[in-house]
């Protein structure tokens, strides 16, 4: 009996010491990723190397801050922002990488990539009166359908609207994007009608295949003569699995000169930003919107606690985190957070981590993978995501 007291007394007292760093506030390194720019490409003529290097480093700077606050803020509210010049920017950078420098006696190339300082960026944004969503989702698989019912293609060679997937660069937003291979193991997991009816079982394989776990289904249609130039393309799409969306309906017509690969990779894009757009409006961390809530974390050991831990602070909604009480079984955690219960369980899904209400125990935070966790809380399943109606991108 002394042995087992003095080794959960042992037990006890490297919890209590791991702890000690899960009690501090969330730093903004926690989502350095959600700060950083990558692949700015610049190119700047001068009278002299040192000089377009100069010119071209700046324009690196600005093109860099426009890509994040675009990441970060919703149309409404970018559009709302005001310029920052050359030297305010400067000041929200912490610091930034060259990549593929070429330079000549009078023009500089290269590519950058930017760290911004978060919480500066954060202020800059909250003093300025805008709402902003910084909490990222899981990879989301997209499965390009082209033509009607009856007459679609998905696997298929003669897919323009999946080559546009593929074809097309992708940006850093909030939701990233993938596309998959088309390979046979594909082709086995989901046919056209299976795609198009949103057959969950067979969306749900295939977004296993590739470590995702929702699936956009979007299909597009053209109408018109594209080689005359008087196309008209009509797109609809349906984010499926633990994220529900309504289906997004868009149209694009064909502009002067364009033909139909580049209209459809135009419109691929306007999809992408559209549904960049739902989930910034679902995740929007409203001023004076602070919480608190005491979770407790079921664990079977150290590990999982530092496990549970390390996910927490990769939240952007968890501005702080208190242990208010700690045994060998369990720990009970005061958060501190940014919106509503449903945005919180909302990002805590895209860290793995299952936040469920007990009637009888309260909060529970589990790893996602543990035993008895689930995605949705039993009691409190999070509302349907409704699409608003958004203008086509240019």
């Amino acid at each position: 009996m002394p042995f087992r007291r003095l080794r959960g007394a042992l037990f006890l007292g490297i919890l209590v010491f791991a702890l000690g760093a899960a009690v501090a506030p969330r730093t903004g390194n926690a989502l350095a990723d959600v700060f950083t720019v990558s692949d700015i490409d610049v190119d700047a003529t001068a009278e002299t190397a040192a000089a377009a290097r100069e010119a071209a480093h700046a324009e690196g700077h600005v093109l860099a801050m426009q890509k994040l606050l675009a990441r970060l803020l919703p149309r409404e509210e970018l559009a709302a922002m005001r310029d920052l010049l050359l030297p305010e920017i400067v000041q929200f950078v912490r610091d930034f990488e060259v990549k593929d420098e070429r330079t000549s006696d009078v023009r500089y190339l290269a590519r950058l990539t930017f760290r911004f300082k978060a919480d500066a960026v954060r202020n800059l944004l909250r003093t300025g009166g805008l709402l902003f969503a910084e909490t990222q989702s899981k990879p989301v698989l997209v499965l390009a359908v082209f033509g009607p019912a009856g007459e679609a293609v998905l696997w298929e060679d003669a897919n323009p609207w999946a080559r546009a997937w593929a074809l097309r660069r992708p940006g850093e937003w909030l939701v990233p994007l993938q596309v998959p291979l088309g390979d046979l193991g594909d082709v086995a997991s989901i046919d056209t009608n299976q795609a198009l009816s949103g057959d969950r079982a067979r969306l749900a394989a295939l977004a296993k295949r590739y470590g995702t776990e929702d699936v956009l289904v979007t299909q597009a249609l053209v109408s018109g003569d594209a080689e005359a130039g008087f196309a008209t393309l009509q797109v609809g799409s349906s984010r499926i699995g633990t994220q529900q969306l309504q289906t997004m309906l868009a149209s694009y017509e064909q502009e002067p000169g364009e033909t139909l690969a580049e209209l459809l990779i135009r419109a691929a894009n306007g999809v992408d930003a559209d549904l960049q757009e739902a989930w910034k409006q679902r995740n929007l961390l409203r001023p004076g919107s602070q919480r608190r809530i005491v979770v407790s974390a079921p664990i079977t050991g150290l590990a999982d606690w530092l496990e549970v831990k390390r996910r927490l602070g990769g939240v952007a909604a968890v501005q702080k985190s208190e242990v208010t009480l700690m045994s060998r079984k369990r720990t009970e955690v005061d958060l501190t957070y940014v919106g509503d219960e449903q945005q919180l369980i909302l990002a805590l899904a895209q860290r793995d981590l299952s936040l469920t209400l007990n009637p009888v125990s309260g909060w529970q935070v589990r790893l996602s993978d543990a035993p008895n966790a689930t995605s949705e809380p039993a009691t409190i399943p999070p509302p349907e995501i409704i699409s608003p109606s958004l203008p086509a991108s240019e």
